[in-house]
This record gives C-alpha cells, structure tokens and sequence, in this order.
C-alpha cells in the first residue's frame, strides 16, 4: 500500500478516492490514436464503410472510458460512502453495509454489498487497500485476511 494518506476534499473527515488517473491518460491517448485513424482514412479512396464504422467505434469507446474513469470516484465521510459512478451515484450508511467481498486477481474487485444493493471498485482506485480496511473498520465486518 501506498504510505500516502488519499485525497482529501473539503472537509478533513471526507476522503475522496478516485481511478489512477494515469488509466484516464491512456483512454484519452488511445482515443486520440484513433481520432487520427479515422481522419487519416478519409485520405484514401475506396475504403469500406466497415473500416469508418471500426474506427469511429473506438473513438466512441475511449471517449466512454475516460469519461468513466473521470466521473468515477467514492467519498467516505463520518456517516457512509457515497459511489458515483458512470451512470448513477449510490449512498450507503456504514450501518446499509453488510458485507465486502475481495475477489484477488490480476485486477483485485471489490464488492460492497449493502441493504440497498451493492457497488464495486477495483485495484485500479489509488488506496484501494486503506478504502478496503477502512469501510471494514467503519463498518463494523470481521477483518480482511492479510
């Protein structure tokens, strides 16, 4: 784990943790590789609309993928945490959360099952494992194995 306390936002009991940002740079320069793809082929002469229709489907999914990983973030504070995601945002009291789930693997995921649903994070999230034994800690759940 990092020794670096996370981001803290506003107030000093709300921290704030969010996707590396170095994955938003990568989506935004694939996306930007193949921008230039699909500009480059207006170039030529004959080219099969399958080959614009490829291009311009990555350019739409990089541009997905860093606005995920730009919206994406957690803010634990006093009383829960709250999951902005893509789409929509999650609150959670500490008391909603019952149970964390750590699935290991080249991508570590973590699931937060709650009364109200459930959310997840990855290994991808900058102290992901201070957010893991933190939401442990607060939350009241039998610790995470070493």
């Amino acid at each position: 784990m990092d020794r670096r306390d996370p981001t803290v936002e506003g107030k000093q009991s709300q921290q704030v943790f969010r996707p590396r940002k170095v994955l938003a740079a990568l989506m935004a320069a694939a996306g930007l590789l193949w921008l230039g793809v699909f500009a480059w082929l207006f170039h030529f002469d004959g080219v099969p609309l399958q080959t614009f229709l490829s291009a311009a489907f990555f350019v739409v999914f990089f541009a997905v993928a860093v606005a995920y990983y730009g919206r994406t973030r957690i803010e634990v504070d006093a009383r829960g945490i709250t999951c902005r995601g893509m789409v929509r945002t999650r609150r959670f009291s500490f008391a909603d959360i019952r149970k964390l789930d750590v699935l290991p693997g080249p991508v570590t995921v973590y699931a937060i099952r709650g009364s109200k649903g459930f959310v997840h994070f990855t290994s991808f999230f900058r102290h992901h494992r201070y957010l893991a034994r933190l939401l442990v800690e607060r939350a009241g759940l039998s610790p995470l194995p070493a």
